[in-house]
Formats: structure tokens, C-alpha cells, sequence
């Protein structure tokens, strides 16, 4: 698929590729029982259609690059992303300072 747009978090890109239910589950089937084990992977190896999500929220509401829906979007969400500044000097050594503490604490 070529590029998308999220229209959840705005991401720019190429979506990925995930296979429908869960490897958990799957393993979980094998290890306590063969045959429903057998079914689960049948059924998961089966469905073609593997789901597109957002690489950087996981949500599925993507639309292609080249849309107008996707076009009109884009522009709205960059004019509101312009306007946001960029951290003060005081946030970036407060936030430095709170990784530091952070940082000896699980140590």
C-alpha cells in the first residue's frame, strides 16, 4: 500500500502490516491443547486480509495520501502544527533534571 494518512494522530507514511488475532493466544492453544492450537493457526494463516494500522498510534483509521479527505486534513493539521512552539530553555532543563531522579531511581 502506498503512503496513508492517520486521521487519529496525523502520521505521514507507510502504515503496517498486522496479522489478525493473537500470537499469545496462539501459543498459549499449542502449549494446553493441539487441536484448538491447529484451528487457531489455520484461521489466523487463512485470512488474507491483514489489517493496516498506524505505525505510531495503532489505529486503523487511515486514509491514502492522495485523497481529498486526506489532502484537507493535512492542511488544517499543519496550520494547527505551526502554531505550537517549541520547548522553553526553563521545560527542557526541568525535564532533563526529572530523567536524572528518574534515571537513579530504577537503577
Amino acid at each position: 500500500m502506498s503512503e496513508v494518512v492517520c486521521t487519529s494522530c496525523g502520521y505521514v507514511g507507510e502504515p503496517r502490516e498486522i496479522t489478525k488475532g493473537s500470537i499469545w493466544i496462539e501459543v498459549v492453544l499449542w502449549l494446553c491443547f493441539i487441536v484448538p492450537g491447529i484451528i487457531y493457526s489455520v484461521w489466523r494463516s487463512s485470512t488474507s486480509a491483514q489489517l493496516n494500522v498506524c505505525p505510531s498510534c495503532g489505529q486503523t483509521a487511515l486514509i491514502p495520501v492522495d485523497s481529498r479527505i486526506a489532502q484537507k486534513f493535512l492542511r488544517e493539521n499543519l496550520i494547527e502544527r505551526k502554531a505550537s512552539r517549541p520547548p522553553s530553555k526553563t521545560a527542557q532543563g526541568v525535564g532533563r533534571a526529572l530523567g536524572r531522579v528518574v534515571g537513579r531511581l530504577l537503577k
